[in-house]
């Protein structure tokens, strides 16, 4: 199948940064606006940006829901990232309990610990040295911005791990499904390696 690249555009924060990011590695990029129209990409990215709750409203009143489910189960890649990455799991627990798209079991919560929140700036990733971080050191640093995290999953997940006054998930992957808490695009050369790798699965 040949490579079409999509990022996922839920018409709800910014995405001029992972879009810099896919231009800047000479990959071919469409921003994908409709959810009937996902069934054309090979590789897709969500990221997203704002809270748990309102990119689960969007997600569940306009469609996205099901079509995004259908891209996985038919085996294509996609990348979730930050809010993106959370949105694979099952729920969310800011503002309420909100659905996300259960492709991973697992919550996302408030960071429990005294540090202050969001975690912003470089941290470490322990990873298992999968495909996708071919050629990447082991406890690389990325970025990271968030105040909630997810902190347990099913032990079938491959996931890497990150300190920050707790450990929490900061990276997952199940077959053709992937999920990055911290920001690759904004990550340098460390991070462009993840996301070329990412685009060269087939």
């Amino acid at each position: 199948m040949k490579k079409n690249v999509g990022i996922v555009n839920i018409g709800y924060g910014n995405i001029g940064s992972i879009l810099n990011a896919i231009q800047f590695l000479e990959i071919e990029v469409v921003i994908e606006n409709n959810y009937k129209k996902l069934d054309q990409y090979s590789h897709l990215i969500f990221p997203g940006v704002g809270s748990f709750a309102t990119n689960s409203e969007i997600i569940q009143n306009n469609g996205w829901h099901d079509e995004l489910r259908k891209f996985v189960q038919k085996g294509s890649y996609i990348f979730g990232i930050c809010v993106g990455m959370q949105m694979m799991f099952e729920k969310g627990s800011e503002g309420g309990n909100n659905k996300g798209l259960e492709i991973f079991k697992g919550t996302c919560d408030i960071f429990n610990s005294n540090l202050a929140i969001p975690h912003i700036g470089f941290n470490t990733v322990n990873h298992k040295n999968t495909e996708i971080w071919r050629d990447i050191p082991d406890r690389s640093s990325f970025y990271f911005l968030h105040s909630f995290r997810i902190k347990e999953t099913d032990s079938k997940n491959k996931f890497c791990e990150t300190e920050y006054g707790e450990k929490f998930i900061s990276f997952i992957e199940r077959d053709n499904v992937f999920g990055s808490q911290f920001h690759p695009e904004k990550s340098h050369r460390q991070g462009l390696k993840l996301l070329q790798n990412f685009l060269n699965l087939k």
